[in-house]
């Protein structure tokens, strides 16, 4: 989550040139990129729908599982028969038999599971990814119209984190924050039962 964040921070320039600009001509605000993601009604959406195939692949491979042990059950059954002194050796050879085929079962049970866990954990982390990326292009592109409208020399992401994870902007005054405004615009056409209360200052 954080490193697609990254890529989407509105972040200023470390330097602005004097002959240029003056620092008290710019306009600027400042935006929770981390709480319009986290707040936005498309991003609830997508993780309702992650939270459903999750559970749905944790009882898919439950049953797997219940299945092995089913295996791991009769292989067991199987030994005892096997330690029984009263039997004959042909009975217990074929017993052999059949614990060597549930072993290879079990094996090849265990093994296809793990593989097809693999593949739907890597399918719905891709899945979420991409559904991610278009939501983050839509919040960036929320920021950018509201800023061209405003007049907003720049946008900073208050919210971003140095790789030392502190705060990249160790101070912003509140009244530069447009997240509200944003987070209001972004959830215009949300559901009436997923609009959060108004949040404006």
């Amino acid at each position: 989550m954080k490193n697609i964040l990254k890529s989407f921070l509105v972040v200023a320039a470390t330097a602005v040139s004097l002959t240029s600009v003056s620092a008290e001509d710019l306009k600027i605000a400042s935006v929770s990129m981390e709480k319009l993601f986290n707040e936005f009604h498309m991003t609830k959406k997508v993780q309702i729908q992650v939270n459903v195939d999750k559970e749905r692949i944790q009882k898919d491979n439950a049953s797997r599982l219940e299945h092995i042990r089913g295996l791991q059950s009769e292989i067991e059954k199987l030994s005892k028969q096997r330690g029984d002194a009263t039997i004959s050796d042909k009975k217990r050879l074929e017993i052999e038999r059949q614990i060597k085929l549930k072993v290879s079962e079990g094996n090849a049970a265990d093994n296809e599971r793990r593989q097809w866990l693999q593949r739907q954990n890597k399918a719905l982390g891709e899945q979420t990814g991409e559904e991610k990326r278009v939501i983050l292009e839509k919040i960036q592109d929320e920021i950018s119209v509201y800023a061209r409208e405003h007049d907003f020399d720049m946008i900073v992401d208050q919210s971003s984190r140095s790789a030392t994870r502190t705060p990249v902007f160790a101070f912003m005054k509140d009244k530069y924050d447009v997240t509200a405004i944003l987070l209001k615009d972004l959830n215009k056409d949300a559901p009436a039962a997923d609009k959060p209360a108004s949040t404006d200052k």
